[in-house]
């Protein structure tokens, strides 16, 4: 059996970030980090985040969203239901 044979690539495209709506629960911690309005809301509402997600979870930042923590007892869920609403205010982001 013979192999496939595959034209070359004409062209490489660079991916595009599409926008999103951020959010607790697909919006990775390492994304809202980056984004400064969005984590001074995480901040506000979940005091002494930024030490938790220092410290014990870095290696998982861009894998964890801050849905993820609460299965750990990092964080509560209420917190997270009070995020939401001003993360949604904030509009979508690239």
């Amino acid at each position: 059996m013979d192999a496939p044979l595959y034209p070359p690539a004409t062209r490489f495209e660079q991916p595009q970030r599409l926008p999103r709506v951020l959010s607790t629960k697909e919006t990775s911690i390492a994304d809202l980090q980056k984004n400064p309005a969005a984590w001074a809301i995480v901040v506000k509402e979940i005091p002494g985040i930024g030490a938790l997600v220092g410290s014990n979870f870095k290696v998982h930042l861009g894998n964890f969203s801050l849905q993820t923590l609460v299965q750990f007892g990092a964080s509560q869920a209420d917190g997270l239901q009070r995020i939401d609403p001003q993360l949604k205010a904030l509009g979508e982001v690239k």
